[in-house]
């Protein structure tokens, strides 16, 4: 494999190296961002954050190639996203559509991905991942029935690997993390955010509006 990527941040490389690529995945020693976007009250850059948020899941019927199907929505983690506490609101399009738009995010930013010619890529990307239950009912030991119902092919380290591979600048993750540990690739995730000091409850999550960020 290419072991030299000149795509993305060396923060949003570090974690997909180590747990995709065995540490072999390295970023070119010319690559050079300019400040991140995202910030929060205890970092004015962080190319990585993840905000946690405790939602409710609704379910969709939305109309696709092969006829009517099953999704789900999350609306407290789409007003996190299409808010920014402290400077105003703001609103990102993705792929010609107002954010609000998009149901299954993950699942929607999958396959907006395989649509696109290999390679693409956005400065910055902001991840809903949706699924969310009442603590009381989340397995601490989930077997592969519970986390298929709880949490789908959230779990898929194919998909989660192209989902958070996409971002140049600055990717932001949305969701609760109290279900998303129940999965162990998702605990390492949230473990490694925790130890960058990028972990913060959603509604800290703040965009600069004087950044570029907005494409």
């Amino acid at each position: 494999m290419l072991d030299t990527q000149y795509r993305m941040h060396k923060d949003i490389c570090r974690f997909p190296s180590e747990e995709f690529y065995h540490g072999k995945l390295k970023t070119g020693p010319n690559l050079n961002y300019p400040r991140s976007a995202f910030c929060h009250r205890g970092s004015d850059c962080c190319s990585i954050i993840f905000g946690h948020i405790e939602g409710k899941e609704q379910y969709l019927m939305i109309s696709t190639e092969e006829g009517n199907e099953n999704s789900r929505a999350n609306l407290e983690e789409v007003e996190q996203v299409v808010s920014n506490p402290g400077e105003g609101a703001f609103a990102y399009r993705w792929g010609g559509k107002p954010l609000q738009e998009v149901q299954g995010s993950l699942s929607a930013l999958i396959t907006w991905c395989n649509s696109l010619p290999l390679g693409s890529e956005w400065r910055y990307v902001i991840v809903s991942t949706v699924r969310s239950c009442p603590r009381s009912e989340i397995d601490k030991r989930p077997v592969k029935s519970w986390q298929k119902k709880y949490l789908g092919f959230v779990t898929d380290a194919n998909q989660v690997n192209v989902c958070i591979t996409r971002a140049q600048e600055g990717l932001c993750i949305i969701g609760n993390s109290f279900l998303l540990e129940s999965n162990l690739l998702w605990r390492r995730l949230l473990k490694h955010y925790k130890e960058s000091r990028c972990y913060v409850v959603a509604g800290e999550v703040l965009v600069r509006r004087s950044s570029a960020a907005h494409r």
